[in-house]
């Protein structure tokens, strides 16, 4: 717990989130998809390309933004578990000495 935010939480999910992008792009891009001459079938043939396109770049966006929150929330709660585990550690060695300073010998 004694790093910093940035080093536990944002740059793992941060680096999640740019894989999960670099990886859902590549596999929605398809090159060689259209025809090298403009006729007019074509042209409205390459506007429905660009409008799948975008599409698919915005839902590439929005998984990459959820995976990394996700990871964000999952450091979180494995933080807080390991702070909850260690108070209870603490409480108890407390309990255990107080105990053995006041029994007699």
């Amino acid at each position: 717990m004694s790093q910093s935010p940035i080093k536990t939480i944002l740059i793992p999910s941060l680096l999640t989130a740019g894989v999960v992008f670099g990886l859902s792009v590549t596999a929605v891009t398809n090159y060689n998809t259209l025809p090298s001459s403009e006729m007019p079938q074509e042209l409205a043939l390459k506007e429905q390309y660009r409008n799948i396109a975008v599409r698919n770049i915005g839902l590439c966006i929005l998984g990459s933004a959820l995976s990394g929150l996700l990871v964000a929330g999952g450091i979180r709660s494995i933080q807080n578990s390991h702070k909850k585990a260690k108070q209870k550690q603490d409480s108890m060695s407390g309990l255990i000495a107080e105990f053995l300073s006041t029994r007699p010998e």
